[in-house]
């Protein structure tokens, strides 16, 4: 998919988010992040993301959130993980050690061998993903550009290979994997040892696309805003 294709599918995506009156912000100022989270009902950020933890910069993450006359009603994040030769499974059970520690040593014990085996180079995380109540909205009006427009900005920014997020089993079963444009899911990514943090699961699924299916998925998008 060429640049400009990529373009005008963004600006579809943005168009489809005006046309239901709303906004989107992106943040790389990230002192900002916190309290604009927390107006947008978010009241906390997870380890990879807290500002006084990680040491992200304007190229290694965004923020994005989403206004509605005036009111911060929803965002999330995304950031870059650029593996290089380290295998996805090795990364996130060094780093979920540090990031979820407990006197048992914490983190995740094992990664499913699908992710293990596939999953690997650049890759996009998304997460923080949060609304206020009742402000999610119809899901082909608000969520589905919204994370669409995540991803087109990974793509553009960062040239990555894959883009993917966890997600927990209540919002499998409502098929929000389709919602947010992906074409993987993968029950029980990971396992966690014992005991789990509150905030994970072992029951989280991977949700995910290569860079080529990502792509075919936003070609598909563009076909039906020119047939608009």
């Amino acid at each position: 998919m060429n640049s400009l294709d990529m373009g005008k599918a963004l600006s579809g995506y943005l168009h489809t988010l005006s046309q239901a009156g709303l906004q989107v912000e992106m943040f790389t100022d990230f002192e900002k992040v916190p309290e604009t989270a927390a107006l947008s009902g978010r009241q906390f950020q997870m380890p990879g993301f807290a500002i006084e933890r990680a040491d992200h910069t304007e190229n290694s993450a965004f923020w994005l959130f989403l206004k509605e006359n005036g009111t911060y009603i929803g965002g999330a994040a995304a950031m870059l993980q650029d593996l290089g030769r380290e295998t996805l499974a090795d990364f996130l059970l060094r780093t979920s050690r540090h990031q979820f520690p407990n006197a048992a040593g914490g983190g995740v014990e094992s990664v499913a061998e699908p992710l293990a085996r596939e999953v690997s180079g650049r890759l996009a995380y998304i997460g923080e993903l949060n609304f206020l109540p009742g402000r999610r909205g119809k899901r082909a009006e608000r969520l589905a550009p919204f994370m669409r427009i995540f991803q087109i900005l990974a793509i553009q920014k960062w040239d990555v290979d894959w883009i993917y997020a966890f997600i927990p089993d209540r919002h499998m079963q409502a098929r929000l994997d389709l919602v947010y444009g992906f074409s993987r899911a993968i029950p029980r990514a990971q396992k966690w040892r014992d005991p789990e943090p509150e905030v994970r699961s072992s029951t989280e699924w991977f949700v995910g696309s290569s860079r080529l299916e990502m792509e075919h998925m936003l070609q598909s998008d563009l076909a039906e805003f020119d047939i608009l």
